[in-house]
């Protein structure tokens, strides 16, 4: 009886250790897939965040182009359309300024 009992208990720990020990493994192998995935997902995260800010850059970009050109634009329209009447004016009032100085001073002479 007593070698059948420790006959028993060897089969049954030649079967339940490594079966104990596979489930450790698969616990393991389990926290593997797991902490991957987690990494998988923050490279997904980090990814996104990066294609955020570079879309915003873009954008940041575009809109100082396009504020620059209708600045530009405003400045050539403004100063086309108002170049010559303050050029005109300033000669005119000069012509004037000497018109009158030669006029004040032909008397004493």
């Amino acid at each position: 009886m007593k070698k059948s009992i420790i006959l028993s208990l060897a089969l049954a720990a030649l079967f339940v250790v490594p079966s104990l020990g596979l489930a450790g493994q698969w616990d393991r192998s389990d926290r593997l897939r797991e902490r991957a995935e987690f990494r998988r997902e923050l490279r997904d995260r980090t990814r996104e965040r990066a294609r955020a800010r570079a879309e915003a850059s873009r954008e940041r970009t575009r809109l100082r182009d396009e504020i620059r050109w209708h600045a530009r634009e405003f400045r050539h329209q403004f100063h086309d359309r108002y170049r010559h009447e303050y050029r005109d004016a300033i000669r005119q009032a000069m012509r004037e300024t000497r018109r009158a100085l030669r006029d004040a001073f032909r008397g004493r002479w």
